[in-house]
C-alpha cells in the first residue's frame, strides 16, 4: 500500500477549501501560507479526493462505460487508475477477463486441465468451459482432480488481476498541527470551541500536536499562545475537512505576536512604550491607527520579545488611537509571515501634559463616563499604575467603586 498526498491552501477565518499546491504571491514576495495535507490511504475501500479508485469504490463506473459486455473493475495498486484487466466481451473468440473460454479460445486449457485424460472442451455462451465432452479412460471416477466451474488459471477458482485493500487494514484518523507561537509558551488547541490539547513551544517558538480524537468532517480549530509576560495571542481560526482513516497534517500555523502599551493615556509628543513578543530574531510591523496609518519596524530578540519607542508626535491630540502588529520571518525560497496580533487602544492627551494618571478620568476630557470604564475593563484584574485608584496592585471592583464615585455621564 502506498499513501497519496494532496495540499489545499487555507486561510485563517478561512470559508471553505482551495485546491491549491503553490504558495500565493504578493508583491513579488513568497510568503509562506498555512497548508493542510492529507494523507491519504490507499486500499481503506474508499475513493478520496486525489483517487481515481479504491476497490471496491469505482465512483459508480463500470465495465460497460468501456466498451464490455461484463466484468468487474480493478483499481491500481496506488489508486491513481482504474483498471479494465478483469473486464470482457462475451462472446469475441478472444477470452479475456473473468472469461473462462471465449469461443475457441481456452486460454491453453484442455479436459486435463480438469482431471481428465481425453476429449475436447467446449465453450458456453456466456463464455463459461463445458466439460461434457471430456471423458477418462481407465479411471474409476472421471474428473476427480477437477470438476466444471473450478480448478486453475482457466477455470474460474481464482482470477488474475489486482484486488487492493482486500486484507489491508483501516489506518486510524489522526490530526496533526505544526506550526510558530513564542519560546516556550503554551500553545492552546481547541476543537470545536473545546480545549483539545496544550503543547509547549520550543526555544525556537516552533510547536508540533497530534491527536486522534477527532471526528472526520468539516472542523474548526483555534489557537492561542500567552508569553512570559501573561499577554496572549489574537485567537487563529482554521475551518478544514478531517478525512477519514488518515494524517491530516496542518501546517504553517503562525501566531500573531502579543501587543500591549506601557501607558493608556499619554501627551502628544511623549514616547510610546509599544511591546510584546513573536518568534527570535524575526522582523515586527507596526500599525499605528491614526488619520495617516504610521507603520513601523522593530527586530524581536534571540527570546522573540520586542519593543518599539514611538514618537506619539504626529497623532492628533485628545482622541483614541489602536495598534496592532505582525510579524515576518526570511526562511529557505520563502518569508513567513503572521496575521494581525489583538488591537489595542491608547488616548493621546494635549501636549505638555503632567499628569501621568488622571484619576477616575482616565481619558482626561473632564468627564467620568463609559469610555473611562471600557479603560477600567481592558486593565481588568491587571496592576496597571492608572487603572488601579486604590493602587492596590490590582484593578478590580473597589476600583469600579472609586470610578462610580465621580461618575459625570
Amino acid at each position: 500500500m502506498r499513501p497519496s498526498t494532496y495540499k489545499i491552501l487555507i486561510f485563517a477565518f478561512s470559508l471553505g477549501l482551495f485546491s491549491i499546491i503553490q504558495p500565493t504571491i504578493s508583491s513579488a514576495q513568497n510568503y509562506a501560507t498555512t497548508s493542510v495535507t492529507v494523507l491519504l490511504v490507499c486500499g481503506d475501500g474508499v475513493k478520496d479526493l486525489s483517487e481515481a479508485c479504491d476497490h471496491p469504490d469505482y465512483d459508480g463506473a463500470q465495465c460497460t462505460d468501456y466498451g464490455f459486455t461484463g466484468g468487474d473493475l480493478a483499481c491500481a495498486a496506488d489508486c491513481s487508475a482504474i483498471l479494465t484487466s478483469l473486464c470482457s466481451t462475451c462472446p469475441n473468440g478472444i477470452k479475456e477477463g473473468f472469461e473462462q473460454c471465449d469461443g475457441s479460445d481456452f486460454g491453453g486449457n484442455s479436459c486435463a486441465t480438469f482431471g481428465y485424460n481425453s476429449g475436447n472442451l467446449s465453450c458456453a455462451s456466456n463464455c463459461n468451459v463445458v466439460l461434457t465432452a471430456c471423458s477418462s479412460v481407465g479411471l474409476t471416477e472421471p474428473g476427480t482432480s477437477g470438476s466444471q466451474g473450478g480448478g486453475s488459471s482457466g477455470g474460474g477458482g481464482s482470477l488474475p488481476g489486482f484486488n487492493p485493500g482486500a486484507d489491508t487494514a483501516a489506518k486510524e484518523t489522526k490530526l496533526v498541527v505544526i506550526g510558530k507561537a513564542y519560546p516556550g509558551s503554551d500553545v492552546n488547541i481547541l476543537m470545536d470551541g473545546k480545549t483539545s490539547g496544550v503543547v509547549k513551544a520550543d526555544p525556537k517558538a516552533d510547536f508540533y500536536f497530534e491527536t486522534t480524537a477527532v471526528t472526520p468532517g468539516v472542523a474548526g480549530i483555534g489557537l492561542w499562545a500567552e508569553d512570559s509576560k501573561g499577554l496572549k495571542s489574537a485567537l487563529h481560526t482554521l475551518t478544514f475537512r478531517i478525512t477519514s482513516n488518515a494524517v491530516t497534517t496542518i501546517s504553517g500555523v503562525y501566531l500573531s505576536p502579543s501587543i500591549d502599551v506601557d501607558k493608556p493615556i499619554i501627551g502628544q509628543g511623549e514616547i510610546l512604550k509599544i511591546f510584546g513578543t513573536t518568534v527570535p530574531d524575526g522582523q515586527v510591523e507596526i500599525h499605528v491607527n491614526s488619520a495617516n496609518e504610521v507603520i513601523k519596524q522593530t527586530d524581536s530578540g534571540v527570546k522573540g520579545e520586542w519593543q518599539l519607542n514611538f514618537d506619539t508626535k504626529p497623532l492628533a491630540a485628545e482622541e483614541y488611537h489602536t495598534t496592532k502588529a505582525l510579524f515576518q520571518l526570511p526562511t529557505t525560497g520563502n518569508i513567513i509571515k503572521s496575521g494581525y496580533s489583538k488591537t489595542v487602544s491608547f488616548y493621546v492627551g494635549k501636549s505638555g501634559s503632567t499628569d501621568t494618571c488622571p484619576g477616575a478620568d482616565l481619558n482626561r476630557d473632564k468627564k467620568v463616563n463609559l469610555v473611562d470604564f471600557s479603560i477600567l475593563l481592558y486593565y481588568w484584574g491587571t496592576d496597571n499604575a492608572c487603572a488601579d485608584l486604590n493602587h492596590n496592585k490590582k484593578v478590580d471592583l473597589i476600583d469600579f467603586s472609586i470610578m462610580l464615585y465621580y461618575w459625570t455621564g
